[in-house]
């Protein structure tokens, strides 16, 4: 694959993706995202090519298994590929998941959940956001409405 070629105006396919190698890997991050990223990684050894991923290990392309003790920042907090999230995805793959102008029995159902397992049971509503940002803003958003007027 000649991607890295400053002339190549080829785009990658996911299978080519998935098949790079760990040099290529790093050249694009390098071209790419971050330069500094990768000698940084690359100094400590960690600019490894990962392709496999379960509950807290990780493989690198050589086969050797790691201990992931960053789990994603907390996003991973059940791990990598859960047995019950992939077969959750797998019940609702198919289903539209982004439609604005409509209701969502999944959206309906979460939000009453929620509302049963909020410790002190006065959580009447959920308000789903779409980043940290947003939250935060929302957030504010409805503390400000839920104070008197200041004079």
């Amino acid at each position: 694959m000649a991607h890295t070629d400053s002339h190549h105006q080829q785009l990658f396919t996911l299978e080519e993706a998935l098949k790079m190698k760990r040099q290529e890997m790093r050249e694009n991050y390098r071209r790419y995202i971050n330069p500094s990223l990768v000698d940084v990684l690359g100094l400590m050894d960690f600019d490894k090519l990962f392709t496999k991923a379960e509950g807290i290990h990780v493989w690198d392309n050589e086969g050797q298994q790691y201990l992931d003790f960053l789990g994603g920042y907390g996003a991973l907090n059940l791990g990598h590929n859960p047995p019950e999230v992939l077969t959750a995805i797998e019940k609702v793959k198919k289903r539209p998941n982004i439609l604005q102008a409509s209701l969502n029995p999944l959206a309906a159902a979460l939000a009453a959940n929620l509302t049963q397992v909020t410790p002190g049971g006065e959580l009447s509503r959920v308000f789903f956001c779409n980043s940290g940002t947003e939250a935060v803003e929302g957030a504010l958003k409805l503390a400000r409405a839920a104070q008197p007027e200041k004079k």
